[in-house]
Formats: C-alpha cells, sequence, structure tokens
C-alpha cells in the first residue's frame, strides 16, 4: 500500500512540473491548491519548507501567466 501512495506523489509532482513548464493556468491553479494541503499534512518542517518552495514555483509561473496577458 505504501508504494501506491509514494507512486501518487511521483506522478502529481510530474504533474506540476508540466504545468510549471507549459504555464498551463487550470494546471497551475490545481497544483497550487495541492502544494497548499501537502504543507499543511507535512508531518516535518523539512517537507512544508520543499512543498513551500513548489509552490513558490507555482505562484511564479501563475504570475508570468498574468504579466503575459496584460501585456498581449
Amino acid at each position: 500500500m505504501l508504494w501506491v501512495v509514494l507512486m501518487t506523489r511521483f506522478k502529481e509532482l510530474a504533474r506540476i512540473q508540466a504545468a510549471i513548464k507549459h504555464r498551463n493556468k487550470p494546471e497551475l491553479e490545481w497544483a497550487a491548491g495541492y502544494c497548499q494541503m501537502r504543507v499543511r499534512m507535512a508531518a516535518r518542517k523539512e517537507h512544508a519548507k520543499h512543498w513551500q518552495g513548489i509552490q513558490r514555483e507555482v505562484t511564479d509561473a501563475l504570475r508570468s501567466i498574468a504579466g503575459q496577458r496584460v501585456n498581449e
């Protein structure tokens, strides 16, 4: 059962990375919520910091999309 949980996390990390790379707004919005949930559920401070870092990347990507639309 533990293996399934770990695989899900890897799949979701890949989904987040793809959203950042492709600047996919709906996926980035999902990723922001997912990261927020992971930060809240983190059992260790290091885990929370890890997810906060990913959350910053997602937020930066969302801001860059918003900036592009304003400049267009």
